[in-house]
């Protein structure tokens, strides 16, 4: 998985630097997005992993309370890749519904190329840094916890940027009504927009 990150992020690059003057497909940075948060979290669950294999057959004591070791020291590692494995499943989703939008409407505006795209670098950001709501029940103090809910919260920001920007792009389109890719859409949309308001309540 590292080295195919590595490989899709080099392969864009290339493209980047032999193209200057062409606007990328919003399907590619979204592969440049995931790729960019697998090369982030995978070292650290490959870490994780790790660690706990020498607990269990070499008497190191690193997740061991009784070395001096922390249990929930195993759940933050674990769970700072877990998250952001979510998104690293959707991203390319997000690329794929936005490149439909804009080829079904040619919007140019900021519900546009520019909105998708920095609505999904906001949310590969925020969503790097809110792995603690996975871990309320294991004593996190007052802070910790209101801070990871509050981040969780703001991530629906950037992702409603997305939803009505794909639905602003889908009212302004040409597509005939009974065009399955509008309906695949519509599907896609209303599924993603009932599992988003989950998560608000969740962190709530």
């Amino acid at each position: 998985s590292l080295l195919g990150s590595i490989n899709f992020i080099c392969t864009i690059y290339s493209i980047f630097s032999s193209n200057v003057s062409t606007r990328m497909s919003i399907i590619l940075w979204s592969y440049l997005f995931t790729s960019i948060l697998l090369l982030v979290s995978l070292p650290v669950l490959a870490s994780a992993i790790t660690m706990l294999l020498f607990d269990r057959n070499f008497g190191s004591a690193f997740f061991d309370p009784l070395g001096g070791g922390d249990p929930v020291l195993f759940q933050h590692m674990f769970w700072f890749f877990g998250h952001p494995e979510v998104y690293v499943l959707i991203l390319p989703g997000f690329g794929i519904i936005g490149h439909i939008c804009l080829s079904l409407s040619m919007m140019s505006d900021v519900f546009g190329f520019f909105g998708l795209l920095f609505a999904m670098f906001s949310i590969v950001c925020l969503g790097s840094s809110v792995w603690g709501h996975h871990m309320f029940t294991v004593g996190l103090d007052v802070k910790t916890a209101v801070f990871f809910s509050s981040v969780t919260m703001i991530i629906g920001v950037p992702t409603g940027i997305k939803v009505f920007t794909w639905l602003y792009m889908l009212l302004n389109s040409n597509v005939n009504k009974s065009d399955p890719i509008l309906w695949w859409l519509i599907s896609f949309i209303i599924l993603f927009t009932f599992g988003g308001i989950t998560g608000i309540v969740l962190s709530v």
